[in-house]
């Protein structure tokens, strides 16, 4: 018995691969039009199948070149079929360490500890070109998102108001486009890593690119209101932790003197500011183009990571100037439902 959802071309490959008598159950996807299904073998077996639709099937290339890359030095979930339009993976089950630190807070910080020895054995694969590194434009651009996004659509703040803050922006895109470069995951938070049988996998790797020494860092430890568990103090002691595991490889044996950990301190937080208002230009985008709404819910934590690094950044202050200063999430979702049911309108009609 199949699930009626699982498209044709993936239910002839898995046949083709595992034989009869599989069964496949659809699963929530990510921002993404993939689609991922857990597949269950007669013997009880389960695998994880992602499947690939016309408009990005050229994307499972990169991913695999992504998976044969990284999996020499991280745990990625083990590759275990393919064809030009489905993947077939090993299941590491619906653990992760997102929900371990929500469950229990002392737990969860020894799982994020692990999460970042993880990183860095991750960028033991090096100067990997599957993908293009950031530039100071990529980071400019994204940021410009936001501007169009969060600020003009969903805010409501005049074009010319945020006009004024571009070359603040591109201060900012250009300043960490300049901080040392390493191989960089590109989301890596908590859902996307998994943990089964006591071991950290990780997965949703396709993105893999050189980039900033903190990018990673800042998205682990801030990403969907994360800092709010771990506090300040603890979110900067993991700095520090992988600031030696950067250095030395294992913090016990040595620390790192105080001018070089704020050092990268003060990357963490530039880049961390750059990614949080490139957050909000997501979470603004998903629910106005996609209907999306669930992502409203992210925007306050996002929004208390840019107070937070203007206030270690103060030559950034001028952003705050935009902020709003009370940020409703059913407000918000008031004005994103309206404007995505005006442009689904205006879509169909020009039909």
């Amino acid at each position: 018995m199949t699930d009626v959802s699982l498209p044709d071309d993936a239910a002839a490959f898995l046949t083709e691969c595992v034989g009869e008598g599989w069964s496949a159950r659809a699963l929530p996807g990510d921002a993404s039009v993939r689609r991922y299904f857990r597949v269950v073998l007669p013997d009880g077996v389960t695998h994880m199948l992602a499947w690939y639709p016309e408009e990005v099937r050229r994307d499972l290339s990169r991913v695999l070149s992504a998976y044969h890359a990284a999996s020499k030095h991280a745990y990625l979930p083990k590759l275990i079929h393919h064809s030009d339009a489905v993947m077939l993976q090993q299941d590491v089950g619906d653990v992760t360490a997102f929900d371990i630190l929500h469950r229990d807070r002392d737990e969860g910080i020894r799982w994020y500890r692990k999460a970042i020895t993880l990183l860095v054995y991750f960028q033991k694969a090096g100067a990997v070109d599957i993908n293009p590194p950031f530039t100071g434009d990529f980071f400019f651009n994204e940021l410009e998102m936001t501007r169009e996004f969060f600020f003009e659509k969903l805010m409501n703040v005049p074009s010319e108001d945020t006009l004024e803050l571009k070359p603040l922006l591109r201060k900012l895109a250009d300043n960490i486009s300049r901080h040392p470069y390493v191989l960089c995951h590109r989301d890596y938070h908590g859902q996307n890593i998994h943990i089964l049988n006591d071991k950290l996998y990780l997965i949703d790797y396709q993105d893999l690119r050189m980039g900033p020494d903190t990018y990673d860092v800042a998205s682990l430890l801030r990403d969907r209101g994360v800092a709010r568990i771990l506090g300040e103090e603890t979110e900067l002691e993991l700095v520090d932790y992988y600031a030696d595991w950067r250095v030395h490889g294992l913090p016990a044996r040595s620390e790192l003197p105080q001018g070089e950990r704020r050092s990268m301190r003060r990357r963490y937080f530039e880049t961390l500011l750059q990614r949080s208002l490139k957050i909000l230009g997501t979470f603004s985008k998903q629910p106005l183009v996609r209907g999306r709404m669930g992502y409203l819910d992210f925007i306050p934590p996002t929004l208390e990571s840019v107070h937070r690094c203007i206030d270690e950044l103060p030559e950034y202050g001028a952003l705050s100037s935009l902020l709003p200063a009370d940020f409703s999430v059913a407000k918000a979702r008031e004005r994103a439902e309206r404007i995505h049911d005006g442009a689904t309108q205006n879509h169909t009609s020009s039909r």
